[in-house]
């Protein structure tokens, strides 16, 4: 007999079974052993679906917001380099204020909610899983570089699509990779590559994603300050 679970509409556990050896005299008490390990098994694949939930829901609204975080902080550098230029030009004038760019505030939250948080919710778990603490030495260089070889690629990229199909200007992208796709990840291995090596070596799997978004911070400023 199969009894029809609910777990989807009351969230409890399962209550369906069909005991291997029905019609059998002793049935019934082999058949609650049985109704015992599918409820517990469908409880933890349950429970685990709710983690991994959690967890990328963390990591969207992490990368979001430490984008986010990192635009205003990148604006504000680009605003006082041009202050600081626009004062010795003209000592006497007064200064602009600063006006927050709302679009590129917009354009940096919604890649970090949509495509980064997710990408790496999924990459971080993934690498370590393949490359293990265990492996030593091996497995943490291959971490770095993946990380690098394969990650920023996929991060630079869409990066840029991401920007100018907002600005409504997608024909420009295909120069755009031509021309700053290699240049930006050169310089981001100056920088990438020995946060990303802190990161495998010392930080803990929970707190990857919350680091390395972190990093992204000083990353935009650093690149604001270069190209000021």
């Amino acid at each position: 007999m199969t009894v029809p679970g609910w777990r989807n509409i009351f969230g409890r556990a399962s209550t369906s079974c069909k005991p291997w050896n029905a019609g059998h005299s002793n049935w019934g008490r082999n058949s609650r052993f049985r109704c015992k390990a599918t409820d517990s098994n469908t409880q933890s694949k349950t429970e685990a679906s709710a983690q991994w939930r959690t967890h990328m829901l963390k990591s969207m609204i992490t990368t979001a917001s430490l984008g986010m975080t990192g635009d205003v902080v990148a604006q504000v550098l680009r605003h006082r380099s041009k202050s600081e230029v626009l004062k010795k030009q003209h000592p006497v004038a007064p200064l602009p204020g600063f006006l927050l760019d709302t679009q590129s505030f917009f354009k940096m939250a919604t890649f970090g909610f949509f495509y980064y948080g997710p990408l790496q919710g999924v990459w971080y778990p993934y690498i370590n899983n393949v490359f293990p603490a265990a492996g030593g030495l091996a497995s943490f260089a291959w971490k770095v570089f993946l990380n690098q070889a394969v990650l920023g690629p996929l991060v630079v990229g869409p990066v840029f699509a991401w920007t100018l199909c907002l600005e409504g200007r997608m024909d420009l992208f295909k120069g755009k990779l031509q021309h700053n796709m290699l240049p930006t990840l050169q310089a981001g291995w100056k920088f990438w590559i020995p946060a990303a090596s802190i990161n495998f070596w010392l930080i803990p799997l929970n707190y990857q994603i919350l680091y390395m978004s972190s990093c992204g911070i000083v990353w935009n400023a650093i690149l604001s300050a270069a190209s000021a």
